[in-house]
């Protein structure tokens, strides 16, 4: 688990960083269909805790999560709070709440029956125009 990988802490280059800290996964549908937005978020703090654990001493570090739809998968890194920044080619919103960011992924993407489909249900139905991402500053 998390809990036991090395924190990458490179403060000269943010891409580094935020690639050898990244974590990601993604429920095969039969490991989807007893999950709960609640447990994903269970499951997320207790990474956040054993991150922060990890780092005590060091530097602060943002650990921040998404939904990256194109892949279905949530994704999870750490980067330097003294980058300023988040390492996103795209408009984010940082300031999505955990809760809404697990809701989103397990309602509408790992329980969506109607995934991959056109039409009003499907991934294409509404196009954010930012990235809603979760950030804990650690």
């Amino acid at each position: 688990m998390a809990r036991d990988d090395e924190v990458v802490i490179d403060a000269a280059d943010i891409n580094h960083e935020a690639s050898s800290n990244l974590w990601c996964f993604s429920p095969c549908d039969d490991e989807s269909l007893g999950l709960s937005a609640a447990a994903l978020v269970d499951f997320i703090n207790q990474v956040m805790t054993a991150r922060r654990e990890k780092l005590s001493g060091n530097p602060s570090m943002l650990f921040y999560c998404w939904h990256d739809a194109q892949t279905r998968q949530l994704r999870f890194s750490l980067v330097s709070s003294t980058h300023g920044r988040l390492p996103f080619g795209c408009a984010i919103n940082p300031s999505a709440e955990l809760a809404a960011v697990a809701e989103h992924i397990v309602k509408k993407d790992w329980l969506n029956a109607d995934w991959g489909k056109t039409g009003p249900n499907g991934p294409g139905a509404k196009t954010a125009l930012s990235l809603p991402v979760f950030v804990a500053n650690l």
